[in-house]
């Protein structure tokens, strides 16, 4: 498949909006988290926009199906957002809520692996990677773990290793399939 064709598809559809919503809602999100350092209230503001940035990645995909809106555009934009959202978000927590870096380190790496071995099977194999239960749930820690952080739940620290685990279990298990893909 190539670029050109990701947008022979339908490009302006319900999902690929709440796609595209939660890079448009990023910069709203790092205001609130900014602003919640002074004044407590934005941190009500700040989950409201974490609140609409999870719902919009569990809609998106539901709404494409029930519409019959999936497209490859739709398929390779929803984890670029992710993407996006999480690095996004967890690096604002850092500077603001003290995140510890080493996480956001980690998850950056493993993005920056995954669009690389993902564009190298799109590219040289014309295969569109697809996502599986482990991004999910880490998507969904990650949500979790950055609320702990943003309302400072006093037990926040332990809501990084399901995270953690839960990344080593999504590496593990795309690592077998371009394994199988590339070299099977």
């Amino acid at each position: 498949m190539t670029v050109r064709e990701l947008f022979t598809y339908r490009v302006f559809t319900v999902s690929n909006f709440l796609s595209l919503s939660r890079i448009l809602l990023l910069p709203f999100l790092w205001y609130t988290i900014k602003q919640g350092s002074a004044d407590p209230d934005y941190h009500y503001y700040a989950i409201g926009i974490l609140i609409l940035m999870v719902l919009s990645d569990f809609f998106d995909g539901m709404i494409a199906r029930l519409l019959g809106q999936e497209s490859p555009l739709g398929q390779y934009l929803d984890p670029v957002a992710d993407k996006f959202a999480i690095l996004g978000g967890l690096t604002m927590l850092v500077i603001h809520r003290a995140y510890p870096v080493w996480v956001v380190i980690f998850i950056f790496l493993r993005e920056v692996a995954g669009t690389f071995l993902g564009g190298y099977l799109l590219i040289k194999k014309n295969i569109l990677g697809k996502p599986n239960w482990w991004g999910k749930f880490g998507v969904g820690f990650c949500a979790l773990s950055g609320l702990a952080y943003l309302v400072e739940w006093q037990y926040k620290e332990y809501t990084i290793w399901p995270l953690v685990v839960t990344f080593i279990g999504g590496i593990a298990g795309y690592a077998k399939t371009y394994w199988r893909t590339v070299f099977g």
